[in-house]
């Protein structure tokens, strides 16, 4: 806490105006060049203030200059590290801020860590390495999702990059050997299923090594059969599971065909070129299968905001966003207009936001809630949604109710106003989170005062901190985040006191 008021009280009897510095790997202190460096002001820091950004020079060097007047947050961004901030206490934290004044200057050493990998070797029934596998990384934890991906070289090694801190599984996916021998997907080592899988934990600036996966023989499948349309078009075909994504272009009254697949239930996504029409097929493949697909021109979706308690329509605009929940894990969420919008069919994931007095009750269409037998576990910070592919359009309903909660108050460092620090707002409950849009962060503006709106009613986890990224159920109890409940259309004052990681 000393740490903060001090780098905090520094920072005001700094001169700026102008703010360099260098980018650093922490491992080797070698210059970063090409680092994007940000610099964010605080919220209420000023009406001329703005964020800014540049690039490292080829020594790693960086330069703001003319700074307006105002308290600022310092951070790089560069792929395949960890952000770098000023003032930060942990690879995994954010940095403090500091005051900008006239005339003054800051010289900021960002040293950035590297992101996780893991390495192991995919072997055969001798021990031997088996070259252009692909390996897939998932968090581990349900309903999987893909972390990063990555392939065998002629070792039977892999690496995979990019991995965020914490726990993985890794799962090689369905391949075939130069003499035709199938191999079916396996979790490391020698695991079907994730519950019997080993969980690698990651560390950043190291490869968890000996991630070794042992493969089991089996009888692989092809797919195939013809596009059936409404009209003539050339058409895309993707096939999605959890271990795989293919895509091939195809035509009306043509065929298509996919090779090597495991035993699974898999997805077909059908579409026309210029989007106007659509299909969706879930299957089980175990054997090799023909099957036809159909392709339907569409209407766009329409989209129905109305009140939850009184079923009348609402004139209230709502942010939209949506993602195809893709088995393989691969799509992310776009924003999406709000009267009408042009949706392939299939199993959507979407989530909303209305006024500030309003939260997203339920989001449907009028079949209700899509089932999922062969898929037990739900998004846990969206709404699940189906889309048929009929001529007419979905009419896809968002109902809000007008009593949101709201959660204010002033976050505070040894008895002084804490600006620019984050504040996490953790729903303890899967629907509470489904209705609040996921876990929520604010930041502190230049008084220390923060404020959650839109909130359902529920019991929550609240924490301000520096020293997180992301909160979870397992880091609001590190943290010993206060717990507060919340009652429809309560306004709840919950002033906090920083917390710092041991």
């Amino acid at each position: 806490m000393c740490r903060i008021l001090l780098l905090f009280s520094c920072a005001h009897l700094l001169a700026a105006g102008v703010i360099q510095g260098v980018a650093l790997e922490w491992a080797s202190g070698k210059p970063l060049s090409r680092t994007i460096v940000h610099l964010k002001p605080v919220p209420g820091s000023g009406s001329g203030v703005r964020p800014m950004q540049t690039r490292a020079g080829r020594s790693g060097q960086f330069q703001f200059v003319s700074v307006p007047d105002g308290v600022y947050l310092l951070e790089t961004q560069r792929e395949g590290f960890l952000p770098a901030a000023y003032g930060q206490r942990r690879p995994t934290g954010y940095g403090t801020p500091f005051a900008v004044a006239k005339e003054s200057s800051l010289f900021a050493e960002l040293r950035l860590h590297r992101m996780g990998a893991i390495t192991g070797t995919v072997l055969d029934e001798n021990g031997v390495g088996i070259p252009r596998v692909e390996v897939i990384a998932y968090r581990a934890k349900l309903p999987l999702r893909v972390a990063s991906r990555g392939v065998t070289d002629d070792r039977g090694v892999y690496r995979i990059t990019g991995l965020e801190l914490g726990k993985h599984w890794v799962r090689s996916a369905a391949h075939v050997l130069d003499d035709g021998t199938g191999l079916l997907p396996m979790f490391g080592p020698e695991a079907r299923e994730p519950r019997d899988a080993t969980a690698h934990e990651v560390h950043f600036d190291n490869d968890t090594a000996d991630a070794n996966i042992r493969p089991e023989p089996g009888v692989l499948s092809s797919l195939s059969g013809r596009i059936v349309c409404d009209r003539m078009s050339a058409v895309t075909v993707t096939l999605s599971s959890e271990t795989t994504r293919k895509t091939t272009e195809g035509s009306c009254g043509g065929g298509y065909s996919f090779n090597g697949l495991a035993p699974a239930v898999y997805e077909i996504f059908t579409a026309y070129a210029d989007g106007s029409g659509s299909g969706f097929t879930e299957i089980s493949v175990n054997q090799n299968t023909q099957i036809g697909l159909q392709v339907i021109t569409t209407s766009p979706a329409q989209f129905e905001v109305r009140s939850a308690a009184t079923r009348a329509p609402l004139r209230t605009p709502v942010a939209l966003a949506a993602r195809r929940d893709d088995l393989s894990g691969a799509e992310s969420f776009r924003e999406v207009p709000q009267a009408r919008a042009t949706l392939g069919a299939g199993h959507w994931e979407f989530i909303a936001a209305g006024a500030p007095s309003q939260y997203v009750v339920s989001i449907q269409t009028d079949r209700g809630e899509p089932r999922r037998p062969w898929r037990a576990v739900r998004p846990p910070d969206a709404f699940p949604v189906y889309l048929e592919p009929w001529r007419g359009g979905e009419r896809i309903r968002i109902n809000l109710s007008e009593q949101a909660a709201q959660i204010r108050g002033v976050v505070t460092s040894g008895g002084r106003a804490a600006p620019g620090m984050p504040v996490y707002l953790w729903p303890e409950k899967e629907e509470t989170r489904r209705m609040a849009g996921g876990a929520r962060q604010a930041l502190t503006d230049i008084d220390g005062r923060y404020q959650f709106n839109g909130l359902p009613p529920g019991t929550y986890r609240i924490l301000a901190t520096m020293d997180i990224r992301e909160i979870t159920a397992e880091a609001a109890e590190e943290a010993q985040a206060s717990t507060l409940t919340l009652t429809e259309g309560q306004t709840l004052q919950q002033d906090l006191s920083v917390w710092i990681a041991p």
